[in-house]
């Protein structure tokens, strides 16, 4: 008997039952409303809204499309997860494409001040007991690949060696896994000149009180380290934790130090106090790092910190945990696919950072909401996107209400997520 091959419909049926059932809660309780409440782009209504369009879009990158025009093979089909977005289908790819490319710079300004605001409402990191730890925020300015001819596309300034692209300041709170502000530059963008407007951005955001400020670390890279930003930072009574700018200083502190003075950190990493250190706004400590390198050469490195009454090793521990920032970026660029969604308009661009920032900050907040205490409760970014919200099921709804979801038993996370997904619905209220 010859095989048959016909087409179906298959409108209970989702490759992603749990983001299913995370934008039914989302969209009937009007979670994600202020990030768009301000927004007015210059865009004619037919089927879809400006802010339909744009949640779509933020539901693209949550299913880890590549690019926008993946929509069309992996949303546009999965009706199950439209309806539980409030949607009847996704809308066209060439429809969202041509939203991101109405963005101007004010469309842009308004669409941060929504993030902003629902980030306020939500974000834990505003919540932090400052009495009990510091609150740790993370400035870095990273790559992102681009056409040449795209908007502020510049050689240079890249992970790879003649490549073209632009650079993203980004503010981390590591302790919640949040992204706290981003902001996109041309690709020849310097780290130091980056500092004061993300330092001032940060200021106006947070609006910390003094006493929460002296008890914020801003922990950056070298390339931020300048004495100028380092003093701008401390006279605005943040807290410091900073490799200072390279060049000749490194070397020559280094040489004032005594061969005695040098505290071992491990076989191959030795610390000490500056002899000469630089004066700034407020005390610090000044050490001096160095380390031998896989090929045997002697590195140097100057380490500033504003907090008082640590060791050396614990300074220089402190600064060694901000390679959480890094695995941060590292899992947006991997499971977000951040870095593969590219606009050749610059204003385009921004927006889909910000709403990478939306995406980002959900996954933060989702282990806490299903699985508090769980294994799963560890997992990141990628495995989130790729093994939780990403697993088959059916949604079943009783006019517009979901009334039953079901998860492939074979899935070796099936328990655990239903679980979770029960607490999440009890989180949202069970909309």
């Amino acid at each position: 008997m010859p095989t048959i091959i016909r087409l179906a419909d298959m409108p209970d049926e989702t490759s992603f039952a749990p983001l299913g059932v995370l934008g039914y809660c989302l969209t009937r309780t009007q979670f994600l409303a202020p990030v768009w409440a301000d927004l007015k782009l210059r865009l004619k209504t037919v089927d879809y809204t400006p802010q339909t369009k744009l949640l779509e879009l933020l539901v693209c990158i949550l299913t880890g499309c590549r690019a926008i025009a993946q929509v069309n093979t992996r949303l546009r089909p999965d009706i199950a997860l439209a309806r539980a977005w409030g949607q009847g289908q996704f809308a066209e790819q060439s429809t969202l494409t041509r939203t991101l490319d109405a963005f101007t710079d004010t469309a842009v300004t308004q669409l941060r001040h929504g993030v902003d605001a629902w980030f306020r409402q939500e974000s834990q990191a505003l919540r932090h007991d400052f009495a009990a730890d510091w609150l740790w925020l993370d400035i870095d300015l990273s790559p992102l690949p681009i056409s040449k001819h795209a908007e502020g596309s510049t050689k240079g300034k890249q992970a790879k060696k003649n490549r073209y692209g632009r650079q993203l300041a980004r503010v981390h709170a590591p302790q919640y896994h949040e992204t706290l502000f981003s902001r996109l530059y041309a690709g020849r963008q310097e780290s130091s000149p980056a500092y004061i407007p993300t330092v001032d951005a940060l200021n106006a955001f947070l609006n910390l009180t003094l006493a929460q400020k002296q008890r914020t670390v801003l922990r950056s890279d070298a390339g931020f380290g300048s004495d100028a930003n380092v003093n701008y930072a401390l006279h605005a009574e943040w807290q410091v934790l900073t490799k200072t700018k390279g060049g000749k200083r490194p070397q020559i502190f280094a040489n004032q130090v005594a061969a005695e003075d040098w505290e071992p950190l491990r076989y191959d990493r030795w610390v000490a106090q500056a002899v000469k250190p630089p004066t700034y706004e407020r005390p610090t400590d000044c050490l001096v790092l160095r380390w031998l390198t896989p090929r045997g050469e002697i590195k140097h490195a100057i380490v500033v910190c504003s907090i008082p009454g640590w060791t050396m090793a614990d300074i220089i521990a402190h600064y060694d945990d901000r390679g959480a920032c890094e695995t941060e970026i590292q899992a947006d660029k991997g499971g977000l696919k951040m870095e593969r969604r590219r606009k050749k308009r610059l204003a385009a661009q921004e927006a889909l950072i910000l709403l990478t920032d939306v995406a980002h900050n959900l996954l933060a907040w989702i282990p806490q909401w299903m699985f508090p205490g769980e294994p799963l409760a560890a997992f990141g970014t990628t495995r989130l996107v790729e093994d939780v919200l990403h697993l088959p099921g059916r949604l079943i709804f009783h006019g517009e209400r979901l009334a039953e979801v079901q998860l492939n038993q074979l899935h070796p996370y099936a328990e655990q997520v239903a679980a979770g997904l029960q607490r999440l619905l009890d989180h949202f209220g069970s909309p």
